[in-house]
């Protein structure tokens, strides 16, 4: 395999542990999903995977093509995207056929389809003429035709649920010969549902990936490793043993971690804190991407984890999508790198000191610490209700309308110093000489230090 701009190709051991296991699946008739987040080389994958030789090697069983369908080549009037994700498709196999040189009669005849397709201009006539194409190479040539859809997630999120449908027909004509694969950020599943709430219109497409959907996560040593050689290849320099290592270790085996902390390591660099090196322009560059990258769901998660907070009762569903994307490991959890940790505790939010309320979990950490069981409701609305406007003096006769609604009291009413008193007591704070709850005679209460995380 010759190289691109005189860097060395990857070797064809390149992501083997996930590789194997998805062209396992793939061999066997399988749509497959994999997912990743920023910076862990989902492109990189892409490209890997359109060389022949790896094919090859990882479809020696039966002829096979790696069609790749970059959704970012997609280009077509409002209301008619999904004619052209249809016509790309068509397209890219055209492409291929020649990539492969494949008789001229054999793609001249391919032309002609794509082209009365194109005339047609109609979504079914193109399903009819796409089908035809794939049946050309399928069945005439022998093939098997594997589509990668990279940056799928534009369209799985906006398109109607009528080309998925049509999608699965194509797959079911031709089932164990056609065969998706998708590259994206998060689950099919979980991403159309909060973009459009349709899953069960869409349930025929997104159910062939679900048992087969595989995370791309962090470098195993070999590929951290090959990482390393080529930046230093491109530096004309080599890494002493002791920076490699360390530039391994803090990097986690995150891709662009490893470039970002490879082209600003040094021997002095050996000695600094994670939050040092956090602050180096090309890690946070690189840190930030991966921290936007997040739901927010899962920022609250790695907000916690990053502030050493108790995870007994966090999203069970978020922390197994993190784990599948590597960016969690372990029990209990921790981050995949203590530089990622230390970013994550510069940009604010949840720390190790003060209340934080999860609202929809009903529970409450102090100083890091999280509460047994849970407030009885008046006294965690209270929480809630103070913990919004932490800092802030809440006069008494507002909290008592928050929490009385239905009823009209009196700024005195002693209701509000005994849940005052109950919730002292929960959290531990000392009526005579109080940390958190604040009372301003006369006025109202305030928390000192305090936010809700939902």
């Amino acid at each position: 395999m010759s190289s691109e701009h005189g860097i060395p190709p990857q070797p064809l051991t390149y992501r083997a542990g996930l590789l194997q296991r998805v062209a396992a699946r793939l061999r066997a008739g399988e749509c497959c999903s994999i997912v990743g987040p920023s910076g862990v080389g989902k492109t990189n994958l892409s490209r890997f995977l359109q060389r022949q030789d790896v094919q090859a090697l990882y479809f020696p069983d039966a002829p096979t093509w790696v069609a790749l369908i970059d959704c970012n080549a997609l280009a077509a009037e409002d209301g008619s995207r999904e004619f052209a994700v249809l016509e790309l498709i068509a397209h890219r196999l055209i492409r291929e056929a020649e990539r492969r040189n494949l008789p001229e009669s054999a793609v001249a005849s391919l032309d002609r389809l794509h082209a009365t397709l194109l005339n047609e201009g109609n979504l079914l006539l193109a399903l009819r003429y796409l089908e035809r194409i794939c049946g050309r190479l399928i069945e005439d040539q022998g093939l098997r035709i594997i589509l990668l859809f990279d940056q799928f997630e534009d369209i799985w999120r906006e398109l109607d649920a009528r080309l998925f449908r049509n999608l699965r027909y194509l797959r079911d004509e031709f089932k164990y010969r056609l065969v998706y694969l998708t590259i994206t950020r998060e689950r099919l599943s979980r991403a159309r549902q909060r973009a459009r709430n349709d899953l069960d219109a869409v349930e025929s497409f997104w159910e062939m990936f679900e048992p087969h959907t595989f995370g791309l996560g962090m470098h195993e040593e070999a590929d951290a490793r090959e990482v390393l050689e080529r930046i230093a290849w491109r530096r004309g320099a080599t890494f002493t043993p002791a920076v490699a290592q360390a530039v391994l270790d803090t990097s986690g085996g995150h891709p662009a971690l490893i470039r970002a902390l490879a082209w600003t390591a040094d021997e002095q660099w050996l000695d600094q804190s994670p939050e040092r090196i956090a602050a180096l322009p090309e890690v946070a560059q690189e840190c930030a991407k991966l921290w936007n990258d997040l739901l927010p769901d899962e920022q609250r998660v790695v907000r916690h984890l990053a502030a050493g907070l108790d995870m007994c009762d966090a999203d069970q569903e978020t922390l197994a999508d993190l784990r599948l994307i590597e960016l969690i490991r372990g029990e209990p959890p921790q981050l995949f790198a203590s530089v990622f940790a230390a970013y994550v505790r510069s940009q604010g939010g949840v720390s190790g000191e003060g209340i934080v309320v999860a609202r929809r979990q009903r529970r409450v950490w102090v100083d890091g610490r999280l509460l047994p069981g849970q407030l009885p409701p008046l006294e965690f609305n209270l929480l809630v209700y103070l913990a919004e406007r932490a800092g802030t003096v809440c006069p008494r006769e507002e909290i008592l309308g928050a929490l009385y609604p239905e009823e009209r009291l009196e700024a005195n009413d002693e209701r509000i110093d005994t849940l005052l008193k109950r919730l002292r007591d929960s959290l531990g704070d000392d009526g005579r000489n109080p940390r958190y709850l604040i009372t301003h005679r006369g006025v109202g209460v305030r928390l000192a230090r305090g936010r809700v995380e939902e």
